[in-house]
């Protein structure tokens, strides 16, 4: 089973289904067991969608030592097999999310469109596809929310969704920045066609800038209702903004500090994001 596994990205689909936990826990005040179905169909929709990925990139994964041992590339898994196997768990994710609520199963599967059909195609002729990409990082809350019986034009969860929206952006420019060799081989684009490594670094550091006064928002806004929540926000986007500075000071020349110090802000940055996603749950339950 361990090649079929492989295939469902679980580190990615995880996160997607606990950010979908936290837009239904805020928009129902209360943990139940709906959220139990609601999470099971995010994952596996998820799921479907990381496969039917692999399934698309199993040519360029060949080329990249980083990729070239993922199940299809190395023929663990014949590519038509792991086809069928993505679209029944995208289908049975939707047949799940469906008995919730329509709207949410809707949002699930343009999740999957923005992903497979819109991002997967576009990162090959363009280093800039992690922009539209990102929407991938801003669906999964609005999910949950609507799942949870909440109104899709709330502004709540817009800012919610806005926060996830740009936290992916860096996240996809730091994995950039520590596996440029890969891509490079692979013979996709990347920003390094465009510009400088020091350049690079500098459009990162100013992601995650943005990312942390997207999080500064949400208290601002009174989404919070407990004042210790909003300031654990505060302290923990300008500790990450600090450490995230010192980027602008490594030798770019200098390969293994630098891409040592980039997967230190790339940890960073994603446990913000989890910290965010626990403060908004926790504000919400109490």
């Amino acid at each position: 089973m361990k090649p079929w596994l492989e295939l469902l990205k679980l580190r990615i689909t995880v996160a997607s289904t606990v950010t979908t936990a936290v837009g239904y826990v805020m928009a129902r005040g209360q943990v139940d067991l709906p959220l139990l179905t609601v999470m099971a169909g995010i994952m596996l929709q998820a799921c479907g969608a990381a496969a039917l990925n692999q399934v698309q990139d199993a040519v360029v994964d060949a080329r990249m030592p980083r990729t070239a041992g993922r199940p299809i590339p190395s023929g663990r898994v014949n590519r038509i097999a792991a086809l069928f196997y993505a679209l029944f768990l995208l289908a049975a994710g939707s047949a799940v999310l469906w008995t919730v609520s329509g709207t949410a199963a809707l949002l699930g599967v343009a999740a999957a469109v923005v992903y497979n059909g819109i991002y997967t195609p576009l990162k090959r002729v363009t280093p800039f596809a992690a922009l539209p990409g990102s929407f991938i990082g801003a669906l999964p809350p609005v999910v949950g929310w609507v799942a949870a019986g909440g109104y899709l034009s709330d502004p709540t969860i817009h800012q919610v969704a806005f926060f996830f929206f740009l936290w992916q952006i860096p996240h996809f420019w730091l994995l950039l920045l520590f596996y440029e060799k890969d891509y490079a081989d692979g013979g996709m684009p990347s920003m390094f066609d465009r510009f400088d490594r020091r350049q690079i670094v500098r459009l990162t550091f100013l992601w995650i800038a943005a990312v942390c006064v997207a999080a500064l928002i949400l208290p601002l806004a009174a989404l919070f209702d407990h004042t210790p929540a909003a300031w654990v926000i505060a302290v923990a986007g300008l500790v990450v903004v600090l450490r995230a500075a010192s980027l602008l000071r490594v030798d770019v020349e200098s390969l293994t500090p630098f891409v040592r110090s980039c997967r230190i802000r790339f940890m960073e940055i994603n446990t913000f994001a989890l910290l965010v996603s626990v403060v908004l749950v926790v504000d919400s339950l109490v």
